[in-house]
């Protein structure tokens, strides 16, 4: 019995290791299973919280840049430095298709109010290849979805009239929804004729669109249907910038543009441009360095030319702020080969820095001061008075006989500009006594009177007496080719 007793014991023993080992084994099983799970919950903690802390950076980026835009857009608006007529302007960042108007046919916009905005309000729609549209603002809700007679730097979102958009002619047309992403709504003026060519009188009335997409670029400029926007509008524009223009000698002036040169880039020198005359006086009363006392108009091309010359890697608008952009060589080559500018301007517009002198009506504001870089002479540009060629005297007489039956030019003189590096390309500088408002309508006159007769010469620019830089100097040495006053 003993002996019995005695196996039984001694066959228990293993079993009891065995169940022993099993059961640690499991143990160190459980243990990694929730050492692992444990791991992997902290990195998904850990993802999490780079993930909030990513959102967070991007909401504080956010926040930061819609401050700058309001802040700009203040001083955009003050007086008197807003452009014409401008006490509001919003960029139409959502078109809500699905939103139901008060008024059906009428459309509804959203976006961040810059400014102030009464209902029952007459204007503008800007968008597009510089097309303008007259609406008018019906309904005005605010960010608590309230309905309000007059609304103030809030997310807002306004329901406009049709207006004179165009209605859709068939399907395909894409004109039932009329307003486009990111187009412009202000009360700014801008100018009458937006299909202008040449642009011109927006430096002088202030670019309303423009000014808008350079406000809100650091929020949007990203996007590339907001970028794209913001090219066409600089396209479509006209700027100012401040010259020196040298008295004549020997029959010659001289015609110096500014180079910037940034504090980081040293080395690399800029054409300043500014979107309108009010931000270029500002940029003075800042201090915007000295030596530059005359406002130059410029068109896009003409921009483009003396920006990519010998002297230029580009140019820079607004360079006193309240907002600025750098237009570097590489992308306005890009941009003077778009389908916008070839059909605008043509191929080559933007090629001959000694464009300059044409064009846009030239515009005299007080002294300039030129900070944030050195100034030195860009263009020299020779005017003489034209030779008696065949030419010129059917020229001559044409635009005698037009200036005869039409009572708003007073007087006129043509003159012949070419670069001084460049004495093969010139053109013909004509200068218009007349009334502002008769000034485009006599300019498109005159080229179709002179037109047929130029061969050897085959530009031709234009320039309103009124406009331009010390004119009384200028018609005190002058002889006036027409004039309805004895001569």
């Amino acid at each position: 019995m003993a002996l019995f007793g005695k196996k039984k014991k001694n066959d228990e023993k293993p079993v009891e290791a065995s169940e022993n080992k099993q059961s640690n084994s499991v143990t160190d099983e459980l243990k990694v299973i929730l050492e692992a799970r444990e791991e992997e919950q902290q990195e998904r903690e850990a993802r999490a919280l780079v993930r909030q802390q990513e959102q967070e950076e991007a909401g504080k980026e956010i926040s930061k840049l819609e401050e700058q835009a309001r802040d700009a857009a203040k001083k955009v608006l003050e007086d008197p430095y807003r452009p014409e007529g401008m006490t509001f302007f919003m960029i139409c960042d959502e078109i809500p298709m699905t939103a139901e108007p008060e008024t059906p046919g009428n459309i509804i916009v959203r976006g961040d109010l810059r400014g102030t905005v009464k209902a029952g309000t007459e204007v503008f729609i800007y968008q597009g290849r510089g097309e303008r549209y007259k609406v008018k603002v019906e309904k005005i809700r605010n960010d608590n979805r309230e309905f309000v007679e007059e609304a103030s730097y809030d997310r807002v979102e306004i329901e406009i009239t049709r207006g004179d958009l165009p209605e859709a002619v068939n399907p395909d047309d894409e004109v039932e929804n009329p307003v486009k992403r990111f187009a412009v709504l202000t009360d700014g003026k801008g100018i009458e004729d937006m299909n202008d060519r040449a642009c011109r009188g927006m430096s002088k009335a202030g670019n309303p669109r423009l000014t808008a997409m350079l406000v809100e670029y650091g929020r949007y400029g990203k996007e590339p249907v907001y970028f794209s926007a913001t090219m066409d509008a600089i396209m479509t524009t006209e700027f100012i910038t401040p010259v020196k223009v040298s008295d004549a000698k020997n029959g010659k002036n001289t015609l110096s543009f500014a180079s910037v040169m940034p504090k980081d880039k040293k080395d690399v020198a800029f054409l300043p441009v500014f979107t309108d005359v009010k931000l270029m006086e500002r940029a003075q009363k800042n201090g915007f360095s000295e030596g530059m006392k005359q406002g130059f108009a410029l068109s896009f091309p003409q921009t483009a030319a003396i920006a990519r010359d010998a002297h230029h890697q580009g140019f820079l608008i607004n360079p006193g702020g309240p907002v600025t952009i750098t237009i570097p060589t590489k992308l306005i080559n890009d941009m003077v080969t778009t389908r916008l500018f070839l059909e605008r301007y043509g191929e080559g517009a933007a090629d001959d820095p000694g464009k300059a002198l044409g064009g846009a009506a030239n515009i005299k504001p007080e002294s300039i001061r030129v900070s944030g870089g050195d100034l030195k002479a860009a263009q020299r540009v020779v005017i003489r008075n034209p030779n008696n060629t065949p030419e010129f005297l059917a020229i001559e007489k044409a635009v005698k006989s037009y200036c005869g039956s039409h009572s708003d030019i007073a007087k006129l003189i043509i003159l012949v500009l070419h670069p001084e590096n460049n004495p093969k390309d010139q053109s013909y500088l004509c200068i218009v006594d007349c009334p502002d408002s008769a000034f485009a309508r006599e300019y498109k006159g005159l080229t179709a009177a002179m037109k047929p007769f130029m061969k050897s010469i085959r530009k031709i620019q234009f320039q309103q007496f009124d406009k331009m830089p010390d004119k009384e100097t200028f018609a005190k040495r002058s002889k006036w080719l027409y004039s309805k006053l004895p001569i």
